[in-house]
């Protein structure tokens, strides 16, 4: 075999394998968001729609609620689709910032530049349709943005997509080359973060008093008791969350449903014995108190982001 051709397949099986690598993250990543929001789920949902072209979703309520944290509405659930859109629903740039942690330990050591990316999608599967129970709607596309991750080679410059929520949009594959998720949906990218810029601003809105105390707060402290959780169960088996993606498959699968098994006891040991109900109480008289504002103030301090 010649130098050029040498090169050429060298880097074909260097791409090879970190695209298995990212293909395991995705895997990990996208089942252990839908557990974590499972299991910290919060909306009251009245009743859904389930169409073909649109998921509409009638809310009851929020301040309505005697305790912040409710029981997932499995009654209402159709279809797998179905719920993993209900689970992703208005939920774009939060995993970016909740499996931030998680998604660094797995990422270590892979020869790779990860940015988050703050993307328009021209085409979609199916939207999501939201009725308020103060009357109203809205719909998640086409008017608003969507976020992934992009990891890209620093030797091949191949380039690959992690999309953690697309579910609300009918995109319930999280893993995909660049070149096919943009074709696929039509991707333009709107700008592009470093790598934990949306933990660093979800950090900054948590301290908002109201709802963001709750939605960001509240569910940012459980999201490192998970967090702490996946780094315990590395050292207890004396092991890298790394080194999961390198496994055989078989190993691979059950290694993983180990570890999101202990990262979902963790989130639901950590709520049995944490209500929250006095951040809760807090949380609603002051909305009660000062309506809109706390909505009003994470837009100001959105945009310095």
């Amino acid at each position: 075999m010649d130098w050029p051709t040498h090169k050429t397949v060298c880097k074909a099986a260097q791409d090879n394998r970190l695209q298995s690598c990212l293909a395991h993250v995705a895997d990990i990543v996208q089942y252990a968001y839908y557990e974590f929001r499972e299991n910290t789920w919060e909306t009251p949902i009245i009743k859904i729609e389930d169409r073909d072209g649109a998921l509409v979703i009638t809310d009851g309520v929020m301040l309505d609620k005697t305790k912040y944290f409710i029981s997932f509405p499995h009654h209402l659930v159709t279809s797998e689709r179905t719920k993993a859109a209900m689970l992703c629903a208005w939920m774009c740039n939060e995993p970016l910032a909740f499996m931030h942690d998680l998604l660094t330990d797995l990422l270590k050591g892979l020869e790779i530049r990860v940015e988050e990316v703050c993307l328009g999608l021209g085409r979609i599967l199916r939207k999501i349709t939201y009725h308020s129970p103060h009357g109203g709607s809205d719909d998640n596309w086409p008017n608003y943005f969507h976020e992934a991750l992009r990891s890209t080679s620093l030797s091949s410059k191949k380039q690959w997509a992690i999309d953690v929520s697309g579910a609300q949009y009918g995109i319930t594959t999280a893993f995909w080359t660049w070149e096919a998720y943009v074709n696929a949906y039509n991707v333009t990218v709107k700008r592009t973060q470093a790598f934990r810029y949306t933990k660093t601003m979800i950090n900054d809105l948590s301290r908002i008093r109201g709802n963001p105390s709750m939605s960001y707060g509240v569910v940012g402290v459980v999201a490192e008791k998970m967090n702490e959780a996946s780094k315990k169960w590395a050292t207890d088996r004396n092991i890298s969350l790394s080194d999961l993606l390198n496994m055989v498959e078989d190993d691979f699968r059950q290694t993983k449903n180990e570890l999101l098994q202990t990262l979902s006891d963790a989130v639901r040991d950590f709520l049995r014995a944490h209500k929250f109900d006095k951040e809760f109480q807090a949380a609603k008289t002051y909305e009660y108190k000062n309506p809109g504002l706390s909505a009003r103030r994470c837009m100001e301090a959105s945009t310095k982001y």
